[in-house]
């Protein structure tokens, strides 16, 4: 998170001095140099996630968080004590349905596939979930907007995967079930889930192997059992995982700028 903000910082500070040289000198070289931090401004803030564990990676450089080493891919988080390592992987678990919405036999089958498939798991496994009520005036505009951009990403996409297919489906049956749920008086909350896992190696390489296995078996079992989507978080997205297990968002209005 710190080394996203410092190169976007960087490329602002690099715009505003090139606008501010452009208008003394009346140079059309530092306008066009304007032009450039500012896009890498807008596209380090909005996708930061993808082009700084790029250019980390191809740097080589190692992040130090206290006893932690967030390394230069930005995929996982590593500790070394004195019998090993212990690797860390975070994933984002997006709900599109809800047991308030199926009847005793769905549920039923919901909560027993979910038993059966965590039950068969051989390490421990950590699901958190950050719960925060919705202020309505504002929320049902923000739901219209989201259903129409799947609409839209939908419409487009006509030769989508399957499984894309299916996926964009259920989000748009949840979006209208939620907006449905609200026109009837129900008060909706937001939830913000990830799960997390931990391996142990004694070597770097050792820990890292098992806990990508780990963290591929978890995603495929929350993703089938839950009927949820499920991704590998990185970068600043997975380090506000990792700092939220200590502190984390006391109001609504800060979840959505750490979410943004």
């Amino acid at each position: 998170m710190i080394m996203n903000r410092a190169v976007t910082t960087v490329a602002l500070v690099g715009g505003v001095l090139a606008i501010i040289l452009s208008l003394l000198s009346g140079n059309i070289l530092f306008p066009l140099i304007a032009s450039v931090f500012f896009t890498m401004s807008i596209l380090l803030w909005k996708y930061g996630y993808i082009i700084v564990p790029v250019l980390t990676k191809a740097t080589n450089i190692v992040e130090v968080r206290g006893g932690y080493e967030v390394p230069p891919t930005r995929d996982y988080i590593i500790k070394k004590n004195d019998s090993g390592y212990y690797a860390a992987k975070f994933l984002e678990v997006r709900f599109y349905e809800s047991s308030l919405e199926k009847d005793n036999e769905q549920k039923k089958n919901m909560f027993e596939s979910f038993e059966k498939a965590i039950s068969s798991l051989k390490y421990i496994v950590k699901v958190s979930l950050m719960i925060s009520t919705l202020d309505l005036s504002k929320h049902i505009d923000e739901i219209k907007t989201k259903r129409s951009t799947v609409e839209a990403k939908k419409a487009k996409g006509a030769k989508m995967a399957q499984n894309e297919t299916l996926r964009m489906d259920r989000e748009l049956a949840y979006w209208n079930r939620l907006l449905d749920r609200i026109t009837q008086g129900e008060r909706p909350v937001e939830v913000v889930a990830f799960a997390s896992t931990t391996s142990f190696g004694l070597t770097r390489d050792e820990a890292l192997s098992r806990v990508s296995r780990q963290s591929k078996e978890l995603r495929t079992i929350l993703s089938s059992s839950l009927g949820c989507e499920v991704r590998e978080l990185k970068d600043t997205d997975m380090l506000k995982c990792f700092e939220w297990d200590y502190f984390f968002p006391i109001t609504r209005e800060e979840i959505q700028d750490s979410l943004f």
